[in-house]
């Protein structure tokens, strides 16, 4: 690697900083991933429609309580889920699963509505970063070389500035996964609850 590689790295992540919208046609989302605003039940979900509202069914509303949060491994969310259905007879699993999964599926978008949010305004934050360093190179074109202490104390500001922005961009991008491990591990509950449904 040169010593000009991490110049060229930064000045391309600042015009991607600087560009259009993105996947899903929001210029806030800066993730390579697109932007789905909301996980519906449909595209995950193919037994039985719930009836009535989870939250009024206790034992429902205390799984949801202990599968939802972020820190939950999937494994750990299907071995509860495997847990609740086993006791449960037939009318019973036709009756509960499905709102266990319309529970996981309001919870799941509860979270990453938080996430969503968290992640537009860290891009707004770096397209102002990214002005900032853009105005500080413009500065320092527009400086004559010799200005000494002037032009150091300018080249020192545009260093931190640039390397909050590069730092900045490895967060973004381990934020952007948050979303989508979410996505995948509701997709896990509902293979689960699905398999655990009566056949006949």
């Amino acid at each position: 690697m040169t010593a000009r590689t991490p110049a060229i790295v930064l000045l391309a992540a600042l015009a991607l900083a600087g560009a259009g919208p993105s996947l899903g046609g929001d210029p806030d989302w800066p993730c390579a991933q697109r932007l789905v605003p909301r996980l519906t039940a449909a595209a995950l979900w193919t037994g039985p429609a719930p009836q009535g509202d989870w939250r009024a069914e206790p034992e429902v509303a205390e799984l949801v309580g202990r599968i939802a949060p972020r820190a939950v491994r999937e494994r750990d969310g299907v071995a509860a889920i495997e847990r609740f259905a086993a006791p449960l007879d037939p009318a019973g699993r036709r009756r509960l699963l499905p709102l266990v999964f319309a529970g996981a599926v309001d919870e799941t978008n509860r979270l990453r509505d938080g996430l969503i949010e968290q992640i537009k305004r860290f891009a707004r934050r770096q397209r102002d970063l990214a002005e900032g360093v853009r105005g500080l190179e413009a500065e320092l074109r527009a400086m004559p070389a010799d200005a000494g202490p002037e032009r150091e104390e300018l080249e020192q500001r545009r260093a931190f500035a640039a390397k909050a922005f590069t730092d900045a961009n490895a967060t973004v991008r381990f934020a952007c996964d948050a979303p989508v491990r979410l996505e995948a591990r509701l997709g896990a509950y509902a293979r689960a609850l699905a398999a655990a449904l009566p056949t006949d």
